[in-house]
């Protein structure tokens, strides 16, 4: 994007795009209701309406509890696990394999637990 400066950068889980391509969507209601966003916008939106397995708020708590119970765990594997969320040891291990730490099978059924906690009912 040419005059562009980017102002930061941060990761963002499923929901939490999901939350920010809606809010798009509306402000772009308001501008131009016949086409309110670009194509790809919109197909960004259909997936995360699809994948997204948790509400914003959720996430972003359980982001929060991920990165402060392992300080191994930084922003960008805390938003992996959310996404994914794995439901036991070698799905974690799947998502580690190719990172410098390897979690324990005890850390493992940590993470797993906290995430049975926000786990959506089916």
């Amino acid at each position: 994007m040419i005059g562009r400066k980017k102002l930061g950068e941060r990761y963002l889980t499923i929901a939490e795009t999901k939350e920010l391509l809606e809010r798009r969507k509306a402000e772009g209601m308001e501008e131009n209701p016949e086409e309110p966003m670009f194509y790809e916008a919109r197909v960004s939106l259909e997936h995360a309406e699809r994948f997204a397995k948790l509400k914003p708020e959720q996430a972003l708590e359980l982001k929060g509890k991920l990165m402060e119970l392992f300080d191994w765990i930084d922003e960008r594997l805390a938003v992996k696990i959310i996404d994914l969320m794995p439901e036991d040891y070698f799905d974690i291990r799947v998502i580690f394999a190719k990172e410098d730490y390897m979690p324990s099978p005890e850390e493992a059924a940590e993470i797993v637990k906290l995430l049975d906690d926000y786990r959506p009912e089916e």
